[in-house]
């Protein structure tokens, strides 16, 4: 059963509690077998004692047979549900017709492995209870679905309501970490967990992967808002695995109370929900109808002076720098601002949802993007080499309107579509994949990059955007905000599992909401590709851009500059605060530890080199955090004087070094360490923590090797790795 969508013995159970006749039939190339049947269904279906394992075509003849395998093919090649009704397969000379349905259970490929089969007389009109019953019952938790709970509430209409809409927070990446078996694990103990909280007489559904409905009867507001807190803090006790870091479960509410129809408390309480996840985790929010009123009185207020904002030009492009941590390249987001007259500043995120609702969007669009190219045009030295990227509303994620409202206007201004990247967000893929991959592929097409923005907070996963031809993801400030925080080291796994699973996707990753000096190097150590945020700069109009990247460059880049003028002249002052940063990690002379062991022997494996390790150089010797293969001496005492090794190079010189033949080195001083140690073959890329150099990642072989780019790059990103398990090492300690 590895790797199903669900548990087909738990379905089988759960089924046989309801019906007399349940089949599980496992489907394999030879046909359907029969693994459990319900005694009632033995009887009916006539099947012999021994029908355990068995396959259909061998209990059957052809002509009874025939007709029930089709019904089985039908549900393995379109891996959909199959309703039928036929006679049924009972020793009697009176023909009986039984009502049957035929559900697929399918792995993570959607290949189906087992196939459900229930079946009811249809003298005693089961066959609309069993209909019923699919619709009404979620098969993974066996709660009610959105369709019972409705008709539930629907028959307490007279009764005091309090309906609680429950959000997962992260599951689509809970998904990805623990994969489909163990969530639906988590999500059957959520469930059950959070039923033993509820008073009596409530009601408890599961809406969709990740959502839940709760109603709770005669409660007043306090008690409902207690009840919210008690789920959300029960989800704590749950929790999932990302690199060996254990992060707990959590979620957000929206309430909503009586009086109201159902179908509105319901749509008001998921409104609040929206609203507590805009919070942050472990939020809640009740939905208050006067605040309801006046939200839509300011949204009609607000659409008008945004129709005559349109007329009179008052909207105006910011740009927000964002900073290549590898070549220093400069870029740029486009970024709408409002300054009303009437209303003020009005910040984006109250007037964009305003202007999606009415078709204004797609004048707020147009004039986004004619300011953009006119600004490309005129200030060329400001945008040489530069990516401007530019934010694709959801209401235009249509082809017909991005060609009106983007690609129309950039051929007319006659700017380079690979000047421009358009940010999209994960919930307008999964709206439509399908359309959604031929548009991306459209706009590559042209030449424009595309990347997801706020990625980590919606819906879809990193393995299901490998299906569109994405550039980049941009990793949501809800990640970033506290990895520089004390015990920060579970953000830090989470943005740092983001990262490695992307590049392998070979997506570029953007850091948004980058505030401090802390979350830089945090990020950049991580491999974080690019950075965004107050940190680098604010949202500036044009004219101030150049003068604060000049300022930002002077401030932080010349220290960068100061370590390699370091490395050259050995400067005492650096070397200090190289050790003072060693002594604040206070990894030296600790003991061999798991985590770091297996970085050393996944790379040595990777490589296939008889030597890996990672090591701290102090002031006077190398020190071995991790080591296979070096001679028996060094591995028992886990440290050689510091110069009478190759990594003393790394740190003097402040740079990776490779070496792919000593031997025919032309620097006698390493042919000298050949013919001492017998080694060939060097790589060393230098660890950093806080800017600081404080040791090497190494492989080492007795042979000599080439050693192109793409594993030099590989062996680098394996250094992040290790730096990154240094930096939690010192949030523990």
């Amino acid at each position: 059963m590895e790797h199903l969508k669900a548990d087909p013995q738990y379905l089988f159970n759960f089924f046989a509690g309801l019906y007399k006749m349940v089949f599980l039939m496992e489907v394999d190339t030879q046909g359907y077998k029969y693994k459990d049947v319900t005694p009632e269904a033995v009887r009916l279906a006539s099947l012999p004692e021994d029908w355990k394992n068995r396959y259909i075509h061998d209990i059957y003849d052809e002509k009874v047979a025939a007709p029930l395998i089709s019904q089985y093919d039908e549900v393995a090649s379109t891996g959909e549900p199959v309703f039928y009704s036929d006679q049924m397969n009972k020793l009697s000379n009176i023909s009986e017709y039984a009502a049957s349905a035929l559900m697929p259970i399918t792995d993570r490929y959607g290949h189906v492995r087992y196939i459900i089969g229930l079946t009811d007389d249809l003298s005693d009109s089961t066959s609309a209870k069993l209909l019923a019953s699919i619709e009404n019952i979620d098969y993974l938790t066996g709660l009610p679905s959105m369709l019972k709970v409705k008709a539930e509430l629907s028959r307490m209409e007279n009764t005091k309501l309090s309906i609680l809409y429950l959000n997962i927070d992260r599951f689509k990446l809970i998904n990805e970490w623990l994969g489909i078996e163990e969530t639906n694990e988590l999500l059957k103990k959520i469930a059950k967990q959070t039923g033993v909280l509820l008073p009596p007489g409530s009601i408890l559904g599961r809406i969709d992967g990740d959502e839940f409905i709760i109603a709770v009867r005669e409660l007043i507001e306090d008690e409902v808002y207690d009840l919210a807190e008690t789920i959300l803090s029960s989800l704590s006790a749950f929790t999932y695995e990302v690199k060996s870091v254990s992060i707990p479960v959590t979620g957000c509410i929206g309430i909503c109370m009586s009086p109201g129809h159902s179908n509105s408390l319901i749509t008001n309480a998921c409104a609040a929900m929206v609203e507590a996840k805009r919070e942050g985790r472990n939020s809640i929010r009740l939905f208050k109808t006067e605040n309801h009123l006046q939200a839509n009185k300011d949204e009609a207020i607000m659409e008008a002076e945004l129709y005559k904002a349109l007329e009179q030009d008052e909207l105006t492009v910011y740009y927000q720098p964002k900073l290549d941590a590898h070549t220093n390249q400069v870029h740029y987001e486009a970024l709408v601002r409002w300054f009303s007259p009437v209303l003020g500043t009005v910040p984006p995120l109250k007037f964009i949802p305003v202007a999606e609702k009415t078709t204004l969007i797609q004048d707020v669009t147009r004039t986004v993007v004619y300011k953009v190219c006119a600004d490309i045009k005129q200030t060329p030295e400001l945008f040489k080499n530069a990516r401007t990227s530019i934010n694709l509303s959801a209401a235009l994620f249509e082809p017909e309107l991005i060609e009106n409202h983007f690609i129309t206007i950039i051929n007319e201004c006659g700017v380079d579509p690979a000047s421009l990247e358009i940010e999209i967000t994960e919930n307008m893929l999964m709206a439509d994949p399908i359309k959604g991959m031929e548009i991306i592929e459209h706009l590559k097409k042209i030449g424009f990059r595309v990347v997801i923005d706020d990625f980590g907070v919606s819906y879809s996963s990193l393995n299901y955007l490998r299906s569109f031809s994405l550039d980049g993801i941009k990793i949501d400030r809800s990640f970033i905000s506290q990895i520089d925080q004390h015990h920060s080291e579970k953000d830090i796994s989470i943005v740092h599992f983001i990262i490695q699973l992307a590049k392998k996707l070979n997506l570029y990753v953007t850091a948004e909401g980058v505030e401090t000096k802390e979350q830089f190097d945090i990020l950049t150590s991580l491999g974080c590709d690019e950075i965004q945020g107050y940190y680098f700069s604010r949202p500036l109009p044009l004219e101030k851009i150049k003068s604060t990247i000049e300022h930002f460059f002077d401030y932080i880049l010349q220290k960068n500059h100061g370590y390699l003028e370091a490395a050259v002249t050995k400067d005492t002052v650096d070397e200090a605060s190289r050790l003072k940063e060693i002594e604040r990690l206070q990894i030296l002379d600790t003991p061999a530890e798991e985590r770091f062991d297996r970085i050393t022997r996944i790379i040595q494996n990777a490589f296939h080199v008889p030597i890996c390790f990672i090591s701290i150089i102090d002031d006077k010797r190398q020190w071995f955090k991790s080591c296979i293969g070096l001679p028996e001496p060094v591995q028992t005492i886990r440290e050689v004087p510091r110069d009478q090794t190759l990594c003393d190079y790394v740190i003097r010189q402040q740079e990776a070094l490779i070496i792919e033949n000593m031997a025919e080195h032309p620097d006698e001083e390493i042919r000298e360490f050949f013919k001492m140690s017998g080694l060939q073959f060097y790589a060393g890329i230098p660890l950093i923590s806080m800017g600081e150099m404080i040791g090497t990642l190494c492989i080492t072989d007795y042979l000599p090797r080439t050693f192109n780019k793409q594993q030099f790059e590989t062996l680098i990103d394996y250094s992040k790795w290790v730096e990154s398990e240094l930096e939690l090492y010192s949030l523990r300690v």
